[in-house]
Order: structure tokens, then C-alpha cells, then sequence
């Protein structure tokens, strides 16, 4: 990308105004005529169509100007205003920006709208630099081989998301290297089926025996495996593919999760979790890019990895944590 040594518009307009607002109300009023968009874009104004780009330093995207269209922007705005001395050039020092768009501001609107395309880009940097930030955690928990990582897959009736038709989880266990799968299938509803917009595979466990319970015994299991993740290791690693849907699901069943200083606690930010780790963000901090992340099963066939029976609860939460191993550990393999 290139790069080129600029000064952020709001930078120079700051400094611009303070400088002209000190010398009085006359050289104010001629400041605020000067920048009037009215004044500014008119076709005969000597900056309509100032040349700007939006760039992006230190985390940060903003409309930018480089250092001879500064220059000449004070020159200008002098011309206007000739009886206060000429703004000193080195009050503001240029820093080198990644160049991503250039255009030229021949109207207000599309001044405004680049400020706000500059917006929404800082936004997706800091959504990509958090999820390398994640993706780095996730590898150093792995190989760290501290705890028990626990995918948890919840499928709904595709008619009515209130009823729970299946949960499933898998854990991970770094230590040895392990995993162990869970499939719970609620007999409340044995008469729903999907399969109008998503498949039924309820019965097509694949990692061993489904039980047919109630969802309540379903999380009494859940909860007595992080139980036993927290006494053996103070805690454990929470993974999904587009996790929130899930934990969702879960908060809306109450289910309450082991404290970090025992006891039970409702929301799964103050249990004994250590992180939250979103497959789909990891994959998408690998490629730059988080919009409109691939589902599990694409994703998974990205990497060449063979999938049966996707959609049953717990083919899903093991898949979702062979793919966290893919992503974050190579060599590791479940």
C-alpha cells in the first residue's frame, strides 16, 4: 500500500482556527467565511476540488491532506486574510500515513461522506486487530497445554428459535492431547424436525452415543464437565463458531456457570472462563478480512477437512474445535 507523509484535516482545521479565532472577532468571522462550505466549493474558489486522501495511521483512518496541499491551503486562507501574520508552517509536523482511497472534495457531501467512510474504516482495522489479538491468544493457549477447551453447539427449531432441539459440546483436553464429545437431543419435542431450511441430523452423532433427555439434564451434564475443567485446572477456554447465538440460547435457559471463585454466576463474563475463543473471527483475522465470515462447514472445507452430518449439535462442536487446532496448531489433531 502506498504511503506518503500527510496532515489529518481536522488537525490543520483545528489549529487553523485557534490560530485565526486569537486575533479577534473580525479575523474570525473571516475564518468561518473562508471554511463556509458555501465559499469553499464554489467553482470559482481556489479550493474546490482540493485533492485529500483517507489514511490510515497508527490504527486510526481519517481524510488527510499531504504537506504541499497544506501548504497551500494556508497560503490561501492568508490571501483572505491578509492582516493577521501568515500561520507558521512548522506548528504542525506530517506523519506518514498508508494511502487507501484519493479523491478530490469538489462539494461538501463528498467531504462529509469520506469522513465517514474514514470512520467505518477505523472500525474494521480495530475489528481486525482484535482478532489477531484473539487468533495470538488462542495459540498461546493451545500450546500452552493448560487447559480444557470446550466447544459447546446449540441447534434450535428452525421454525421457532425458542425451542432447543439439541446441545452438544466437545472438550479439548491440551494436556493429553484428547477429546471427549457429548450429544444431548431433548425428548420434550421428538416430534419437531428440521429440514425446510436446515437438515435434521439429530440422530447422526458421529463421536458416540446421543442421549434423549430433557434440556434440563442436558445442562446438569454441561455443567458437571466444566465443573470438573475448573477443579483440575482453575478454569477453561470457551470456542465457537459465531459463539453469541449460543451463549444466548443459554442465558435465555438460565443456565448458570461456574464462578471463578466457585458458586454459580449467570453471566458467563464473571465464570471461571478464561477466554472466548470465535473460530470465525480467527479465520477471518488469518485472511484481513471479518466480513461476512464463511460458515463452520465452508470453512472447514477451505482447509481440505471432510465433514458428515454438519448441523447435529455435537458433530458441530467437534468439528468447530478441530478447526480452532487447524487455525492455531497444526500438529495437533482430534
Amino acid at each position: 500500500m502506498e504511503k506518503e507523509y500527510c496532515l489529518g484535516w481536522h488537525l490543520v482545521y483545528d489549529a487553523l482556527r485557534d490560530y485565526y479565532y486569537s486575533y479577534g472577532e473580525s479575523a474570525q468571522k473571516r475564518f468561518n467565511h473562508f471554511y463556509d462550505p458555501v465559499h469553499f466549493f464554489a467553482p470559482e474558489s481556489l479550493t474546490v476540488g482540493i485533492p485529500l486522501s483517507i489514511g490510515a495511521h497508527a490504527g486510526t483512518c481519517e481524510v488527510v491532506m499531504p504537506r504541499h496541499i497544506y501548504e497551500q491551503l494556508v497560503s490561501f486562507i492568508h490571501q483572505e486574510i491578509p492582516e493577521v501574520p501568515e500561520f507558521q508552517l512548522e506548528t504542525l509536523t506530517p506523519v506518514e500515513y498508508e494511502i487507501i482511497e484519493r479523491f478530490e472534495a469538489f462539494a461538501s457531501n463528498v467531504l462529509s461522506k469520506s469522513h465517514q467512510k474514514a470512520k467505518k474504516k477505523t472500525k474494521q482495522l480495530n475489528r481486525i486487530r482484535q482478532a489477531h489479538e484473539e487468533a495470538a491468544l488462542a495459540k498461546r493457549l493451545v500450546n500452552s497445554s493448560n487447559y480444557v477447551f470446550v466447544s459447546i453447539d446449540i441447534e434450535a427449531y428452525e421454525k421457532d428459535h425458542s425451542i432447543l432441539l439439541e446441545i452438544g459440546w466437545s472438550m479439548y483436553d491440551a494436556s493429553t492431547n484428547t477429546c471427549m464429545d457429548q450429544h444431548y437431543i431433548n425428548d420434550q419435542y421428538r416430534h419437531l424436525l428440521n429440514g425446510q431450511f436446515v437438515e435434521d441430523q439429530k440422530e447422526k452423532f458421529n463421536y458416540g452415543t446421543s442421549v434423549w433427555c430433557s434440556l434440563k439434564q442436558a445442562l446438569i451434564e454441561l455443567r458437571k464437565d466444566l465443573d470438573w475443567a475448573v477443579k483440575r485446572d482453575g478454569g477453561f477456554v470457551l470456542v465457537g463458531h459465531g459463539l453469541d447465538s449460543d451463549l444466548k440460547y443459554l442465558a435465555k435457559q438460565h443456565f448458570l456457570w461456574p464462578g471463578r471463585h466457585g458458586g454459580d454466576v449467570a453471566s458467563v463474563q464473571e465464570s471461571a472462563n478464561v477466554a472466548i475463543l470465535n473460530t470465525d473471527t480467527i479465520y477471518g483475522s488469518s485472511i484481513n478480512d471479518l466480513h461476512n465470515p464463511p460458515s463452520l462447514g465452508k470453512t472447514l472445507a477451505l482447509f481440505g477437512i471432510d465433514t458428515w452430518n454438519l448441523h447435529n449439535a455435537g458433530n458441530d462442536a467437534h468439528y468447530t474445535l478441530l478447526l480452532l487446532l487447524k487455525l492455531v496448531h497444526d500438529h495437533c489433531d482430534i
